[in-house]
């Protein structure tokens, strides 16, 4: 089976001059998840018709897949689909058309609509002309009407709201814009449909009615949770569809074994993967390939995006780790700003107010008080001393700080870089450390202190 994604159209109603198919939702495109859905559906043969910021649309979803223009952005969508006839034309089977707007569609139900095409042809002898994604709204205001044969799911029509009578306006089967047409049959409508006298408009809608009055069969599918026909038409509605995917892939993780506490407020993404026995607390995000392994506790508040975390590490409330790796048993936090490409090793310790960036932490390194580590390597088992300041930057370029093994740095220590603090060596607080320091050795550089008796009430008193 082949398949054409509808994405031409602007969205006005969005009130945005990007792509409507190219808003976001949960860090993806629109577009992203109907891509993603006809893929895992077994379609790999995938044309995409574009319109306006066509280039836009191309540069986000790259050179995999054949694109199509629609010369007439207010042609319909049945123009849409015969801009890209140059793609099917010539097959014999079965072609998918699905909006670049509906999200909510999932791989299970394409899957499943091409399952009954087959069994209708297998077990009724019946060569379907088309099938109809349909849902049962309890308010179907501002849907298409499917008009069945009554007691079958043979369609009669399609018909629009401001086309319906008060009768049909009542029927709450709605058509879902999901369409699975057989091609010969297909190509002829689109040849003999007429546009719409009030828009100028050609409607797939109108392929439908073309092929009953030819005597062709087309039936409805019925899909399983009603959210997935709902397009995107406003904000609102991406709002909406946004909130509806975020909490199914809560639900997804939650049945393997992930705990979340208040999941109303927990943001995750599609490339997210969690281990068994994760356990999320509120007004927690999760971004990008974020990896959780077992047993992994992300508190209040924490932002976690494209890290892995090992095994049993706690990231405490309101810290934030990005694009980088945490060992096993650590614990980061709180309010503490892992940053990219640092890594942090096992059962390490980064707490209040520590900075990480750009440097790699050895195993059971503890830094728990308001320091900045960056551009440095530290071995295993260093003591990093609240208020301790690597100055990686002379105003030009950033240089390097490497830290030995059970090295201790003493609070409120400056190591100005290009710096190397051996194993054993011990910092003395408050230093100013501009020269190589070797193993073992004690390295204290400060002023020598002046005590002035009664100086200080004389200051204070003046």
């Amino acid at each position: 089976m082949k398949a054409v994604i509808l994405a031409a159209g602007l969205g006005s109603r969005f009130k945005s001059d990007k792509p409507k198919v190219l808003h976001e939702i949960l860090g993806k495109p629109v577009l992203w998840y109907v891509v993603n859905a006809v893929e895992r559906g077994g379609i790999e043969d995938i044309a995409i018709v574009v319109g306006y910021g066509a280039e836009e649309v191309k540069k986000a979803l790259g050179d995999g897949f054949k694109y199509f223009l629609q010369e007439n952005p207010k042609g319909g969508t049945a123009n849409a689909v015969l801009s890209s006839m140059d793609f099917w034309r010539n097959h014999e089977g079965y072609i998918l058309i699905i909006n670049g707007d509906t999200p909510l569609v999932t791989s299970d139900t394409i899957k499943n609509m091409q399952r009954f095409l087959m069994l209708v042809e297998e077990y009724e002898k019946v060569k379907l002309a088309g099938v109809v994604l349909s849902s049962v709204l309890s308010d179907p205001t501002g849907y298409g009407r499917i008009v069945k044969e009554e007691g079958t799911d043979k369609i009669l029509k399609i018909v629009e709201e401001k086309d319906a009578s008060p009768q049909e306006r009542n029927i709450r089967e709605v058509n879902g814009g999901v369409y699975m047409f057989y091609v010969p049959y297909l190509l002829e409508a689109l040849f003999k449909i007429k546009p719409s006298e009030v828009t100028g408009e050609l409607y797939l809608t109108d392929v439908v009615s073309y092929m009953v009055s030819r005597g062709y069969e087309v039936r409805s599918f019925m899909a399983s949770d009603p959210t997935e026909i709902l397009g995107i038409n406003t904000r609102w509605e991406l709002s909406f569809a946004e909130n509806i995917l975020r909490l199914k892939l809560i639900k997804f993780w939650a049945e393997k074994g992930v705990t979340f506490h208040i999941p109303e407020t927990v943001w995750i993404e599609p490339d997210v993967t969690l281990s068994r026995n994760v356990e999320i607390f509120p007004g927690v995000t999760l971004r990008g390939k974020t990896k959780l392994s077992k047993d992994v506790v992300v508190k209040t508040g924490a932002v976690i995006e494209d890290s892995e975390l090992g095994e049993g590490v706690v990231v405490e409330p309101y810290s934030f780790i990005r694009k980088s790796k945490v060992g096993a048993g650590a614990i980061v936090g709180p309010y503490a700003h892992v940053r990219e490409n640092s890594v942090i090793g096992e059962k390490g310790e980064i707490g209040n107010f520590v900075e990480v960036k750009k440097s790699r932490l050895g195993s059971r390194v503890k830094a728990k008080h308001l320091a900045y580590i960056g551009d440095a390597t530290v071995g295993d088992n260093a003591n990093i001393g609240a208020g301790v300041v690597t100055a990686n930057y002379d105003g030009r370029r950033k240089h390097k700080t490497e830290i030995g093994e059970n090295a201790f740095i003493g609070s409120n220590s400056l190591l100005v870089a290009p710096i190397k603090i051996g194993n054993y060596a011990y910092i003395a607080g408050g230093s100013v450390i501009t020269k190589d320091v070797p193993d073992e050795a004690l390295a204290v550089e400060r002023g020598e202190q002046r005590v002035l008796k009664g100086k200080g009430k004389k200051l204070l008193s003046s």
